[in-house]
């Protein structure tokens, strides 16, 4: 049943990966449908993990807790905005395949700061990670975002999901015994809403039109139910097998997404550098 969840999981985030290939195709606003996203991602995510004692565990741990919440929050958005525009400019496998092997910061950060062993395989995986992060990124002429090219999306994603990834090894550290994982998520989710909100709100037209609404809505159940199906499957196998396992569906289903429904062209360079990013992904766990 395990890898039934696995499977649900990458199904989700692949879900997340076209709507938000749609958005931009649509030329909707990415962070006013990410900012709709979070609310519904959020209420169901305290709805689903509600605890009874909630307040008093907010109030007890308010400014620490609420502080990293509102940090990973900015993480989150930040990271799904380039991610959106990246699955539009590079392609759904690329920019899923550059997430992936963003797994490589929260492994040098659990060595260096919670003394975890590192390995011969887990250093081949760190140097597989650099290759193939030069192998996924465009060659020169390519497609750019105002003055930015679109080949820095995958750095800054690379960088962004990193350390979103880490900050739940933070939390699973210092915070799992105060907070269950879906009440942490749903905090989580509503510090990225009111960072979305307070941005948007300063920006010129409607605040969310229909559409835009419609989408977030759509975004926001994938969004936490690829959380929830990964934490069903750890109840059952080891995380040394079950990320591995989900982080390659989600790379080789990214792929032929894009390539099947969305056209995406791939080089025999990506080609090559998607394969390395998923021996990378294995090395590392």
């Amino acid at each position: 049943m395990a890898f039934v969840f696995l499977v649900l999981s990458s199904v989700c985030s692949l879900t997340i990966a076209h709507l938000l290939k749609v958005t931009e195709s649509k030329n909707l606003r990415t962070l006013n449908t990410l900012t709709v996203n979070y609310i519904v991602a959020a209420i169901f995510a305290f709805f689903v993990g509600y605890e009874s004692n909630l307040e008093s565990i907010f109030v007890s741990h308010s400014t620490i807790l609420l502080s990293f919440c509102i940090l990973v929050g900015a993480f989150f958005i930040g990271n799904f905005v380039a991610y959106s525009k990246s699955v539009h400019t590079n392609g759904v496998g690329i920019t899923i395949a550059a997430m992936r092997l963003s797994l490589l910061i929260p492994v040098v950060i659990s060595v260096y700061w919670y003394a975890e062993f590192l390995n011969g395989l887990k250093i081949a995986g760190i140097v597989g990670v650099f290759g193939a992060m030069l192998l996924l990124i465009p060659k020169k002429n390519d497609i750019k975002i105002g003055s930015i090219s679109a080949s820095w999306l995958l750095i800054l994603i690379f960088v962004l999901s990193g350390f979103a990834d880490a900050s739940l090894k933070i939390y699973e550290e210092e915070f799992s015994t105060n907070l269950n994982e879906l009440t942490f998520m749903g905090f989580v989710f509503l510090g990225a809403f009111i960072i979305g909100l307070i941005v948007a709100l300063f920006r010129k037209g409607p605040l969310i039109t229909k559409k835009e609404a419609l989408l977030g809505a759509a975004i926001g159940i994938p969004n936490l139910y690829s959380s929830i199906f990964l934490i069903y499957a750890l109840g059952g196998i080891s995380g040394s097998i079950a990320y591995p396992v989900v982080n390659i569906l989600n790379v080789l289903g990214g792929t032929f997404l894009g390539l099947i429904i969305w056209n995406d062209r791939v080089s025999t360079r990506q080609w090559i550098g998607i394969a390395t990013a998923v021996l990378a992904i294995i090395f590392l766990i």
